[in-house]
């Protein structure tokens, strides 16, 4: 249930709009459920109110003030079509305080008598009644049927001056009647609002940016549009220029935001899409963007040294210049490719670990999922339906990591994360396989699943439901574009037990852990079978994937000029390996007990140079004179 409110001066036209036909013909049968014993006595009996009915019953709202006369002047706070929220609009009579009540379109009506209950017991919970102890003010509650987008709801409307000329405190009644309606969901069984009693808050579209991507056009706004690429960038990068290197390689202008008379200590960024000379550029805070999106919450992710902050300095201010950017997409082998997915499942299984009652740890996993997903949606041979499904399904994830207050604390993002993402955001799809994508989308696809299952875990079923149904539209996709999968699965809001794979246990004597460039070489060693066994594997987890007869396994492609087979080029390579690592590894325990780096862990990509890893970006020279630390 959710609150609205607005003040004004005006009781009878609030009175005579709440009664008539409303801004759509929406209002049917108005009539009071509820209000001062004075008003109920005379008019609560009646099945619709006419409007000069409407008339008598503000003159009673107003009698405490008349009589008093107490008269109110303030602030008047109306609603903004263009911008979708209210706002303060004037400054004069105030006494009128109007608030609605709004439950959720798929939570039908309820019934007359708890709609009774609930608005007499709002009341008392904001302090309009004798039940606080203060003479009371007088106000009605009036229901006309469902709104224009189908919800059922209530309006409130009460005169601030009570009884004995004393005013009711207005003083931070928004966050007051949000907490009234939380009591309320769970005293009378309606859906709680989970992003409300777990302090979350995600920055949303306004009606005038709705409106104006509409005109143009466009699927998304501008902002919604900033919000992937830049979650994308943010995850597959390992330090703030990297950040810097790869949202510009995703199209995004960015402007840094330095500290108040400096030009080497940046504290804050804007962001914009690139648009046609003579057309205003839009710009966006990160703040604005989305909470887990601001400078300093993504800095918090990255580690901290003097070169990297100096360097980032650099980059901020070439970004802003619109120096040129090198590097690129690069095509990826299938041994690679086969490793960085495999990354993907080593963090479902981090993700299954998580404590679901540590906020800042499932907020965390939630924007890694959202990153994920959203570096999935920047393929560039993807099709529109296909990257539009990802894309809102990335947004709608991330929403639920979107913390109000967001406690400053050094979480390195999982290695598995940046590799994963790397992936999904800057390779090119090998043309030697139908399937290695889908299975990636697919792997992506568990990681949400793992997440909703945490959200169940920590009594948040609204959102977890929530989750799954976002990523329906996905699956519907992988379906129709790779039928060979299979996909069949139905997203269910009830819990659904997980498979995991087993980790091994770790000895009395722990060894160091394995990086993610040296899950590579095992992947080479499974690929000497080619993709039938990862599609098996793959299988075994998730029954709901099959391989129908008369589909083309990979190992029936011929990859090689010469004209062998993918299995014998796999071979030849994956001998070259054990000939290598017979010289150079002389470590007698496998590499595949050593146990694995979990969420948080500093990521040991940096430190091995392998073939694998992606180009480096370009390096900026440090300044040769004022220039320090960017913060």
């Amino acid at each position: 249930m959710m609150p609205n409110i607005v003040d004004g001066g005006d009781t009878g036209g609030l009175m005579r709009y709440l009664v008539g036909p409303g801004r759509a013909n929406e209002h049917v049968e108005p009539h009071l459920v509820a209000g001062s014993r004075t008003i109920m006595n005379r008019w609560g009996d009646w099945s619709e109110l006419s409007l000069a009915q409407a008339s008598e019953i503000a003159n009673y709202l107003d009698s405490f003030m008349h009589e008093t006369e107490r008269f109110v002047s303030g602030p008047i706070r109306k609603f903004d079509p263009e911008m979708g929220k209210t706002r303060v609009a004037d400054y004069g009579p105030n006494h009128v305080w109007h608030c609605s009540l709004s439950l959720s379109p798929d939570e039908g009506p309820l019934s007359e008598d708890k709609w009774v209950a609930i608005a007499r017991d709002f009341m008392d919970e904001m302090e309009f009644t004798a039940a606080s102890g203060k003479a009371e003010c007088r106000w009605v509650a009036i229901h006309h049927g469902t709104s224009k987008n189908g919800g059922d709801h209530i309006h409130i409307a009460a005169n601030i001056v009570r009884e004995d000329g004393t005013r009711w405190n207005s003083w931070n009644d928004q966050p007051r009647s949000q907490r009234a309606c939380n009591t309320l969901e769970h005293k009378y069984g309606l859906r709680i609002v989970e992003s409300r009693e777990h302090a979350r808050s995600s920055k949303c579209d306004s009606a005038q940016a709705l409106n104006a991507a509409r005109r143009a056009g466009k699927q998304v706004t501008d902002r919604a549009a900033l919000e992937s690429r830049l979650r994308a960038a943010s995850k597959a990068a390992t330090s703030e220029v990297d950040f810097i290197a790869r949202a510009r390689g995703l199209g995004v202008r960015l402007r840094p935001r330095f500290a108040k008379g400096r030009t080497d200590v940046v504290v804050g960024y804007s962001a914009a899409l690139h648009t046609k000379p003579g057309v205003k550029t839009q710009w966006y805070a990160g703040g604005s963007i989305a909470r887990d999106l601001t400078l300093r919450a993504l800095r918090d992710r990255w580690p901290d040294t003097i070169e990297s902050a100096t360097d980032a300095v650099g980059a901020w201010q070439d970004a802003w210049k619109g120096m040129p950017l090198s590097g690129g997409r690069r095509s990826y082998t299938r041994e690679e490719w086969l490793g960085h997915k495999r990354g993907l499942d080593i963090y479902r299984d981090q993700l299954s670990n998580v404590d679901p009652t540590d906020r800042l740890g499932l907020a965390n996993a939630t924007n890694d999922v959202a990153g994920l997903l959203a570096a999935a949606a920047q393929q560039p041979d993807l099709s529109d339906e296909m990257r539009g499904a990802l894309d809102y399904c990335a947004r709608q994830v991330g929403r639920s990591g979107q913390l109000k207050q967001r406690p400053a604390q050094k979480s390195g993002t999982s290695p598995w994360v940046v590799l994963g993402a790397q992936l999904l955001s800057t390779a090119v799809t090998p043309k030697n396989s139908e399937v290695s994508y889908a299975l990636a989308l697919v792997a992506t696809m568990e990681l949400v699943k793992a997440l909703a299952d945490l959200y169940r875990q920590a009594q948040q079923a609204n959102t977890a439901a929530a989750m799954l149904r976002d990523t329906r539209g996905v699956y519907e996709r992988v379906r129709m574009e790779a039928p060979y999968l299979q996909a069949t699965t139905q997203l269910q809001a009830e819990p659904v037990p997980l498979q995991q794979d087993t980790l091994p246990e770790i000895t009395t004597e722990p060894e160091p852990p394995l990086s993610p460039e040296q899950i590579i070489e095992p992947a080479v060693a499974r690929a000497s079978v080619g993709e039938e066994a990862e599609i098996e594997r793959i299988g075994q987890r998730t029954p709901w994937l099959a391989t129908p007869q008369g589909f083309t396994t990979p190992t029936e492609h011929s990859d090689n000029p010469d004209g062998n087979s993918h299995r014998d080029y796999i071979a030849e390579m994956h001998q070259n390996l054990n000939a290598n690592d017979d010289s150079s590894n002389s470590d007698e325990t496998p590499k595949r007990q050593r146990p694995l780096p979990g969420i948080g862990e500093v990521p040991q990509i940096k430190k091995v140079d392998h073939p694998t890893r992606h180009p480096k970006m370009p390096t900026w020279q440090p300044p040769e004179r004022g220039r320090g630390r960017s913060r």
